[in-house]
């Protein structure tokens, strides 16, 4: 065909439906899955970075290793900047669009300030009168809705349960229980909410955490959040 140029039977091992047609037998029994394992082994080799883990490849090539280095790549790249960003005390909105799902117009949290592993988040919603819900709640009056202020710290909680998996956008936070909400004043145009979450148990994906919602340092809510981590 054509496609091996430069190819002969003194520097490859040609196949037939006969057989081999080279007049030397093969070095090993093996040796065609050797030569994959090397295949493997050298595309894997190009994502620079060691690999923890077992690797299973059936009917391999070097087009389908090479995208699956490429999924771990992003993969990692999100993790390192995500370590970055958490070492610098700050995620911006391009982050957290990297670990949560949300979108406009329900993606509530706009920044997140402060993040120890396993332990507490704190978060930042910036509240304008450019809110879609604003138009309904209530015209003449904007208050922002009490459920969408546990749905902001919600979120907010749930880019720090995200954080703990290997690939945050392969799997969904459901929040299944909401206990001792109390909410202490409105929230209005142009208030900056910011959310404080303590995680108090984590379990085989199910959590419990204490939230709190502040602005100009006065609670505004305060609730337990119960969720679950499920993969999409």
């Amino acid at each position: 065909m054509g496609l091996i140029k430069g190819g002969s039977l003194k520097n490859a091992i040609v196949f037939t439906r006969d057989g081999v047609m080279n007049e030397e037998s093969l070095r090993f029994p093996d040796e065609c899955v050797r030569h994959k394992i090397l295949d493997l082994i050298g595309d894997l080799s190009l994502l620079g970075a060691p690999i923890r883990g077992h690797v299973h490849a059936i009917k391999s090539g070097h087009a389908t290793n090479v995208r699956f280095v490429r999924k771990l790549w992003d993969a990692h790249q999100l993790k390192r900047r995500a370590a970055t960003e958490t070492a610098a005390g700050v995620w911006d909105i391009n982050l957290i669009q990297q670990i949560m799902p949300h979108r406009y117009p329900f993606l509530l949290v706009d920044r997140i300030l402060e993040l120890e592993d396993r332990k507490r988040v704190v978060g930042i919603k910036n509240v304008t009168i450019n809110e879609p819900f604003f138009m309904g709640h209530f015209p003449g009056h904007p208050i922002m809705p009490a459920v969408l202020i546990i749905e902001a710290m919600a979120q907010t909680g749930g880019v720090m349960l995200l954080n703990t998996v290997d690939d945050p956008r392969k799997y969904l936070v459901y929040f299944t229980r909401v206990d001792k909400a109390k909410f202490r004043r409105p929230v209005l145009p142009g208030d900056q909410l910011r959310f404080e979450l303590e995680l108090k148990t984590l379990r085989r994906g199910m959590c419990t955490m204490q939230g709190y919602a502040y602005v100009d340092d006065k609670l505004a809510a305060e609730a337990e959040l119960s969720s679950v981590i499920v993969e999409r």
